[in-house]
């Protein structure tokens, strides 16, 4: 009876200490290396958007947008944008570099008519806008492979960027420009998460979007060349922004010691 009440403990004991082995996520274990030390790389976003809306001659029209709501559009849409990129890489998946870039922007209206009721109606006409922006950023970024693999990585960037841009929105009246010219400089810290593939060994495909930012802006106005007027001020933005999407390919050059070798011949024995 005493050999048996001891048993009965002694499982007892056991079946206590296997309810409590702690659960391990492998987050602490040795990272796999995803993109080795030494490791140069080179990167490029792009794109490019373009739209035309009716034609400028006087049997055109104009375009209808929505039936009886937007009518007699007439005119167009560009933007391009273009960001070139370099990274080093100091540690194993980790790394800094720099970012350059520029877009250009243009926007113009020749006509248009908006048509809300019968009492509520207007036009636009002969309005024109266009930017210009030049933008410069450095950053850090780490990769972190998912599930221990060596093409799929999700990538954290600490980025802190300043750009200066110039913007003008004017209107023709009896061939003269009437308008507002404007200057905006600006400096931001962002924190930029995405998703790096590596289609080969050494290109890979970078997709990223801004979720967390601090903003400043300084904005210059002036109207016309002869009125001026600015703000100022401060922002901080969290949340999901689709506007800020970059999509680009990159190119790492490995260092000599991770380059694979040149295969011997074989030899005839």
């Amino acid at each position: 009876m005493i050999l048996l009440g001891l048993s009965a403990v002694q499982a007892e004991a056991q079946k206590k200490e296997k309810a409590y082995v702690p659960f391990d996520r492998g987050i602490d274990n040795p990272p796999t290396i995803f993109i080795p030390k030494g490791t140069s790389g080179g990167g490029l976003t792009f794109s490019l958007l373009t739209y035309k809306v009716g034609d400028t001659s006087m049997d055109d029209i104009g375009f209808a947008l929505v039936p009886s709501l937007v009518t007699g559009a007439k005119g167009s849409i560009y933007r391009f944008k273009i960001a070139p990129s370099y990274e080093y890489f100091l540690w194993n998946n980790m790394s800094i570099g720099t970012h350059l870039g520029y877009s250009r922007a243009s926007f113009g209206m020749q006509n248009l008519d908006l048509n809300i009721g019968d009492d509520l109606s207007f036009g636009v006409d002969d309005f024109y806008y266009e930017s210009n922006t030049f933008s410069a950023a450095v950053f850090v970024r780490n990769y972190l492979p998912l599930a221990q693999s060596k093409r799929f990585a999700l990538l954290i960037e600490g980025r802190l960027s300043g750009s200066y841009g110039q913007t003008k929105g004017y209107k023709l009246e009896d061939g003269l420009k009437h308008g507002t010219y404007t200057d905006v400089y600006k400096a931001s810290i962002n924190f930029v998460p995405g998703l790096c593939v590596f289609a080969t060994n050494a290109m890979a495909l970078t997709a990223q979007m801004s979720i967390l930012g601090l903003t400043y802006r300084n904005v210059k106005q002036k109207e016309n060349q002869v009125y001026e007027s600015g703000y100022h001020g401060a922002n901080t933005s969290f949340g999901l922004d689709v506007f800020s999407v970059e999509v680009g390919m990159a190119v790492y050059i490995l260092d000599k010691r991770h380059r694979p070798g040149k295969k011997e011949p074989k030899r005839d024995s």
